[in-house]
């Protein structure tokens, strides 16, 4: 009981005490399950692969897509990315998932761009943990070879807390990646720790607008003020700009006018899976 109190002691920033309580048994059970969940999702091939559209604001039309991951267990139904994202980072098991959802979504786009149904790119998250891994690179460019998908189709999300860790070794990595000829967006821009001495360093094609501001539209002119900054930004730097949770026809009518390029939300549609 002390041993974990000292865990809570340290996740709490250290250089404090913790007294023990059972609620903390409770917690490190509930982690216990969720790894082992995973564990099984990930021999059981139960995570699958939702694609929420990305609409270009000028045309209205479908532009591309994000891939985004599902984990659906027999017993307990539908673990929450909350959740499972989290635990997975700690315990190294994304490095599989991320995998996984790369591999399922190369292969669907090829499917897809071969019908002639889709002419856009897909955007995959890629996690802090699978960035540092040395072999990213070379595991992007073999699962782009075993899809047989052209790399223009393929866009790479990264947040501002993945690439603020180590900027220069950042700059390196994604250098590698856009000289495949894949696209890089900054995804949740706003949120993290991004310098904007290091932004205009990074090799990026698209800078992603987190929800948060774009709730601020309605909210204030203060958070319109936010939206037109981040956007100026990203034009500046010969971005092309996303917007994330679009819900209403005043954000979109307010971005339109910003000449942001591409909305993601609620608006339009909902994460979908492959079939219904």
């Amino acid at each position: 009981n002390a041993d974990t109190a000292m865990y809570h002691a340290k996740n709490s920033g250290g250089n404090r005490y913790q007294f023990f309580n059972e609620s903390m048994n409770k917690e490190a059970v509930h982690r216990l399950q969720v790894e082992s969940l995973i564990r099984h999702g990930l021999r059981e091939d139960s995570f699958s692969v939702f694609y929420q559209p990305k609409i270009s604001i000028s045309t209205g039309k479908v532009a591309g897509m994000e891939a985004l991951v599902r984990f659906e267990t027999p017993a307990k139904g539908i673990i929450s990315p909350a959740v499972f994202i989290p635990m997975s980072e700690e315990t190294g098991q994304i490095i599989d998932i991320g995998e996984i959802v790369l591999r399922k979504a190369c292969f669907a786009t090829k499917k897809w761009v071969d019908a002639g149904l889709f002419s856009g790119r897909v955007a995959v998250n890629l996690s802090a943990v699978q960035f540092t891994q040395p072999n990213l690179v070379s595991l992007i460019e073999s699962i782009l070879t075993e899809s047989n998908l052209p790399a223009k189709y393929l866009e790479l999300e990264i947040t501002e807390g993945t690439v603020m860790n180590a900027p220069q070794k950042a700059i390196e990595t994604m250098q590698q990646i856009r000289d495949l000829g894949i696209h890089l967006s900054l995804d949740d821009f706003g949120t993290g720790y991004s310098s904007l001495a290091y932004l205009k360093k990074f090799p990026l094609n698209t800078l992603k607008i987190d929800k948060a501001f774009v709730d601020d539209i309605e909210a204030s002119e203060q958070g319109r003020n936010m939206v037109a900054t981040i956007v100026t930004i990203a034009h500046n730097l010969d971005m092309q700009v996303v917007a994330e949770g679009v819900e209403t026809n005043q954000q979109l009518d307010f971005l339109a006018t910003l000449g942001c390029e591409q909305l993601q939300g609620y608006l339009y549609s909902k994460p979908l899976p492959t079939k219904n």
